[in-house]
């Protein structure tokens, strides 16, 4: 368990949790991002969440893997891969913030602001130059908080997904330099 504050923590995903993953992103996810999908989400949630997939995913020596927890009760899931370059850009001292969702119920508490501070501090210490993640870019609110976070956009991609509405495929990759 990693303690971030009194209300906040952090514990490793483990293969056992898939159970608890799943239904929570069953949870988290379809009020954020369902209109997205034509099938709302359901074929993503399910193969990504897949028990399959989440064994696969903990197999990678570079992949840090969190379920968040706010007073106790897991309300979102981070995941974070050490070494991953940006499509294009020759650059292992990179870090990808690939899976950061939070239960909307918990949106302005600053546990998002001190998640990307713990990422930061942990996963930059080494030789890391680079934090980077991706993000859909009609997520007007997230984009404002990842660039308030220091985050500027680099590239611009589309999703690429035929149950995804073609006008919703749009993304950013996001940088932010380490300190």
């Amino acid at each position: 368990m990693i303690i971030l504050n009194d209300k906040v923590s952090l514990r490793k995903v483990e293969e056992e949790d898939h159970r608890e993953l799943l239904r929570l992103m069953r949870n988290i996810y379809p009020p954020v991002y369902s209109h997205l999908w034509l099938d709302r989400g359901t074929e993503y949630i399910n193969r990504l969440y897949s028990k399959n997939n989440l064994i696969k995913e903990l197999k990678d020596p570079d992949s840090f893997y969190y379920l968040i927890n706010y007073e106790k009760e897991s309300i979102g899931i981070l995941r974070i891969i050490i070494n991953e370059q940006i499509p294009d850009i020759l650059d292992n001292s990179m870090v990808k913030l690939q899976r950061i969702y939070l239960s909307d119920k918990t949106q302005g508490k600053g546990i998002g602001t001190k998640i990307l501070n713990w990422v930061e501090e942990e996963f930059c210490k080494s030789e890391k130059k680079t934090i980077w993640l991706e993000v859909m870019d009609t997520q007007h609110q997230t984009i404002k908080f990842y660039e308030k976070a220091g985050f500027s956009k680099k590239t611009k991609f589309q999703f690429d997904s035929d149950l995804m509405y073609k006008k919703y495929r749009g993304m950013y990759r996001m940088i932010k330099a380490c300190k």
